[in-house]
């Protein structure tokens, strides 16, 4: 297969036409989102045969514009790779020209959401180092091409050897080979023991803020007046028919976020895979929109391996990295669920050798317990202050599962909390009542450390100490004053002494 020629200026494939009309016209709907459906709304409320007529026309002509404009954002998007810089050249009205050196380029991620699936294209994105978000995507290359110019862009080589390293590219691809791959059995595990409350939450929020935004088209449909009812129907009921009817609700409301939890988790990890290279691992995934990031072992700064109560009792594990110089939507995307203990094992033992060997576990002061108290028992005041004002006496029931609820969360998130530090490595474990995590970093990737206490923890000789690496920060909380100042200072002259680069 003949290697494709980066050193002249280069059109992405014809299809990026489609790509880009696509791309134009969601991003309009989404921008305007409001506006088109209460007009449409209110439009069809009122509407006669000429008035459907002139909407058909006036859409008609907004697609004919919309095209026109991607046509011509296709014929001047160009690319090509000179003396070692990535040049781009795009703009309708106001022409752009970029040029980024291949040493500042830091992250080269190859996606492909459901319209280029059925076109066959990818994107390709590139980040580059001092920037926060996507700086350049190429939306409509043939696979090939894409990985071809990804490995070109995040190697070292001069471009005399363009050329040939673009031929080498598909003899590296073949010699790829699997580290993990995700069944759908683990994958449907996964889904089905997901932190359902989560998914409750998002889904109130995503829906509360539709109520909003569509609240004056809505007239009909009043919150304030549902609440009402709701309360009223309590007040009249027996104990029974209120314990019955709140028990529904709920059901209802947890198979909602059930079914929610499994599609999500099923359509963003479909066919997760694990790829090894000579640079570290590529993880690629997703069913609607494909992704294939690289993790670079010099890149990552933290590591996070999350179970819960159900996942460990279904022996399974997810790991979470970040690395330096992502696009902060893009981090999410740095995950693999549905390992085993010993996969994700061997997989931390990859990146971190022997850093869980021989760890030594430290607690945090039980001053951790009456803070985490203190933050439950506001949740339950919230509660009952909303119950003084808004029903009956029946609602203060909900609060002998609430203490319950609150004496489990303190017992259970001191129980998991500790850290352990080495002349290597950091490793902080925490959770909650159903989960828990373990975040590692390396003590030379580490750029800065905080030492934290305020008036009270000062009055008791208690301190926290808070530690930044270049994408995440991590927290030692609540441990005794002297060794709080003492890990400070024994980081801050690992931090200085050490002549490894941080990435």
């Amino acid at each position: 297969m003949s290697s494709p020629n980066f050193s002249i200026p280069t059109r992405q494939s014809a299809k990026g036409i489609i790509v880009l009309f696509g791309f134009q016209l969601y991003k309009l709907v989404k921008q305007q989102m409001a506006i088109i459906f209460v007009s449409l709304y209110l439009f069809i409320r009122k509407a006669d045969s000429e008035k459907i007529v002139w909407l058909g026309l006036g859409l008609l002509l907004l697609l004919l514009l919309v095209l026109i404009i991607s046509i011509l954002k296709y014929r001047n998007f160009k690319f090509h790779i000179i003396n070692d810089y990535f040049v781009l050249q795009q703009g309708v009205l106001k022409k752009e020209e970029t040029a980024i050196s291949k040493s500042k380029i830091q992250n080269v991620y190859i996606k492909q959401n459901l319209l280029q699936q059925i076109i066959d294209v990818v994107s390709l994105s590139v980040e580059s180092a001092g920037d926060k978000k996507t700086e350049i995507e190429i939306k409509a290359l043939d696979k090939p091409t894409a990985q071809a110019l990804k490995t070109l862009l995040i190697s070292n080589n001069t471009q005399e050897s363009n050329n040939k390293e673009s031929q080498e590219t598909l003899e590296v691809l073949r010699e790829d080979k699997t580290f993990y791959q995700v069944s759908m059995k683990r994958l449907f595990l996964e889904g089905i023991s997901e932190n359902h409350l989560k998914s409750l939450v998002f889904i109130f929020a995503f829906f509360f803020g539709l109520y909003g935004n569509f609240k004056d088209a809505l007239g009909d449909v009043k919150l304030a007046d549902l609440e009402a009812s709701y309360f009223q129907y309590s007040e009249k009921s027996q104990m029974m028919q209120f314990v019955i009817f709140n028990f529904a609700i709920i059901t209802v409301l947890l198979l909602v976020a059930f079914a929610f939890s499994l599609v999500k988790t099923v359509l963003i990890n479909f066919d997760l895979k694990v790829t090894e290279n000579n640079k570290g691992l590529e993880i690629s995934k997703g069913l609607l929109n494909k992704v294939s990031l690289g993790l670079v072992t010099s890149r990552i700064q933290t590591i996070t391996l999350s179970t819960n109560r159900f996942k460990k009792a279904l022996g399974l594990y997810q790991m979470f990295f970040t690395q330096a110089m992502v696009d902060a939507k893009q981090l999410k995307n740095f995950s693999i669920i549905g390992l085993s203990k010993s996969e994700s094992k061997n997989l931390i033992e990859k990146f971190y050798a022997n850093i869980l060997e021989g760890i030594t576990k430290h607690k945090p002061e039980v001053y951790f317990k009456r803070i985490k108290a203190l933050q439950v028992l506001v949740l339950i005041m919230g509660v009952n202050g909303l119950i003084v004002f808004n029903s009956s006496y029946l609602y203060f029931l909900w609060n002998i599962p609430l203490i319950v609820f609150a004496v489990l969360v303190v017992r259970q998130s001191y129980k998991k909390a500790y850290y352990s530090i080495d002349e290597n490595y950091i490793v902080i474990g925490s959770g909650g009542l159903i989960e828990v995590n373990t975040d590692m970093a390396e003590l030379h990737k580490l750029q800065g450390v905080q030492f934290k206490q305020n008036i009270f923890q000062k009055y008791r000789g208690i301190a926290s100490v808070k530690i930044y690496t270049a994408s995440k920060a991590l927290t030692i909380p609540f441990i005794k004053e002297n060794d709080a100042k003492t890990i400070v200072d024994f980081l801050l002259f690992k931090v200085e002494s050490e002549d490894r680069h941080w990435m």
